[in-house]
């Protein structure tokens, strides 16, 4: 698996064995649909699994970015990539995604990608999971990006406080982006 654009374009990601890392196509698709808000844009990689969309964050101009996955040989391998690419561009966390944003004490972030584990024949509900976290916290800046990936079959519904703007459909993926609404 390769970066697709950006400074770091054509360079090699190792990917752990038994993860679904995002499509090419995929990830060509959601940086093209963000343009420049990547550049300068603090990240968080939830559901990291490889590392991938952070990377291509980084690879397109990020400031920051922070990966967070549960799996400790997929966090060591994330690391290894983060190493050789693009050292001292962000942390990577060992941790239970859901647990994590209920301790983390961070300033917003401009982009949050979410990749959770999927099947297509199965409703895991994991974005129903997510956004109120999400909220809570205050994870997202206001104006700032979420952007989803889930199983096809399941539906990117809006919610308070959240405009979907954006909702594709790739074979069996499908993502979809969420503006956070302004709060007072």
């Amino acid at each position: 698996m390769r970066i697709t654009s950006g400074l770091l374009r054509g360079r090699q990601i190792q990917v752990p064995r038994g993860i679904r890392p995002t499509q090419d196509r995929v990830r060509q698709a959601i940086f093209s649909a963000l343009g420049e808000s990547v550049v300068g844009a603090r990240v968080l990689d939830l559901f990291a699994g490889s590392g991938s969309l952070g990377l291509e964050a980084i690879s397109r101009g990020a400031a920051r970015v922070i990966w967070v996955e549960v799996d400790p040989a997929a966090a060591s391998i994330i690391r290894r990539n983060v190493a050789g690419l693009c050292t001292g561009a962000g942390s990577v966390v060992c941790a239970d995604v859901f647990l994590w944003l209920r301790r983390a004490h961070l300033e917003p972030f401009d982009l949050v990608f979410a990749d959770p584990p999927y099947d297509p024949h199965r409703s895991y509900r994991w974005l129903e999971k997510t956004l109120p976290l999400l909220e809570e916290r205050s994870i997202v800046r206001n104006g700032g990006l979420l952007i989803f990936e889930m199983s096809a079959s399941e539906k990117a519904e809006g919610r308070p406080g959240w405009d979907l703007i954006w909702d594709r459909r790739y074979g069996g993926t499908r993502v979809s982006m969420f503006r956070r609404q302004q709060i007072e």
